[in-house]
């Protein structure tokens, strides 16, 4: 056993833990090449060059079932499937580059801006601030498949790690001090001067039951804190919510659309928001990228359940979520 070496020896050459080594053995990576009388695992030096592969592996990013499967490949000379996996973490590494060299100009832009203590911040950079550091509060609003839509949207900021509560409006309700959270409020309730303390940063509106003075006045409750940071996602299909979207106070913020009519694609497209056919979904301005992202249904659905789910989808498209976390499972891209 002279030229073995102890599981601390071969850790330590090989620039991995102990305890790293022992759960490549658990998964079946590498494995010691024999245990002494008491029990200790040793190697062979030849190992080394194994554990260097596992670990080159690792830090491009693949998961221990993928780099057993490409060491399995590598042993069986296929050329091919080893080509495609490594061409598919590729894609992964070219996108997660694109994607950090757009946050790295937006971040040297905000810093810019920062250190010239005569210029505030424009509106597209508090929001970006806004997305990546602070977790939000979404108000469902409107009169038709409230509780629907809030499902949706909990559904989305459960999958990016986001646990967040469905709450429903009451003239007891306190915001909860810590966010997420999703509170659905009835048009009806929006009259209620109570609603002015909620400040969400994100608004989704179905459909209104109607468009009048009073009606309006009832929605701005929820904008007394309205700035560059808030979000209003309007249904494009509902004429007197457009009506509502023009309002001065409301558009101090952001707007967002959404459509079930494929031909309000090009308007949505300069806003910003989602539409859809009935099977291929569009979005404009995730994250407030210019580049379209497209997503299919792959079952289909009621139109009363695909409305609910495209304002969802409108909701939390520009708060932050990872492209990944922001695809819902029903949906392949």
């Amino acid at each position: 056993m002279k030229n073995w070496l102890s599981i601390g020896q071969f850790a330590t050459r090989a620039g991995l833990s102990s305890r790293t080594l022992r759960v490549y053995e658990e998964v079946g990576l590498i494995s010691s090449h024999t245990r002494g009388e008491n029990g200790y695992r040793y190697y062979q030096e030849k190992q080394l060059e194994l554990a260097t592969r596992i670990k080159g592996f690792k830090l491009l990013g693949f998961s221990l079932d993928e780099i057993k499967a490409l060491l399995n490949a590598d042993k069986a000379m296929d050329s091919k499937r080893l080509s495609d996996f490594l061409r598919k973490r590729l894609e992964v590494i070219l996108e997660q580059e694109k994607n950090l060299a757009s946050q790295k100009n937006q971040i040297d832009i905000i810093l810019s801006s920062l250190e010239q203590k005569n210029m505030g911040l424009r509106p597209n950079e508090r929001r970006y601030i806004m997305s990546h550091f602070q977790k939000i509060s979404i108000v469902v609003t409107g009169v038709k498949d409230l509780e629907l839509t809030a499902q949706h949207v909990r559904d989305h900021l459960t999958k990016a790690g986001q646990k967040a509560d469905v709450l429903t409006w009451n003239e007891k309700f306190e915001p909860p001090k810590e966010k997420p959270y999703i509170l659905v409020v009835p048009e009806d309730s929006l009259r209620s001067e109570k609603v002015k303390s909620v400040m969400p940063d994100v608004v989704v509106i179905k459909n209104l039951s109607k468009f009048n003075s009073e009606i309006e006045r009832s929605y701005l409750n929820l904008y007394n804190a309205v700035g560059p940071h808030m979000t209003t996602v309007f249904n494009a299909d509902d004429r007197i919510s457009v009506e509502l979207a023009a309002n001065e106070e409301i558009r101090k913020g952001r707007t967002f659309y959404f459509s079930k009519n494929s031909g309000l694609e090009d308007q949505i497209r300069k806003i910003g928001g989602v539409v859809s056919d009935g099977e291929d979904i569009k979005i404009f301005g995730f994250n407030l990228t210019k580049d379209a992202m497209s997503l299919k249904l792959t079952s289909m659905l009621g139109f009363d359940e695909e409305i609910a789910l495209l304002a969802s989808l409108a909701a939390v498209m520009d708060i932050g979520l990872d492209k990944t976390e922001f695809q819902s499972s029903v949906f392949s891209s």
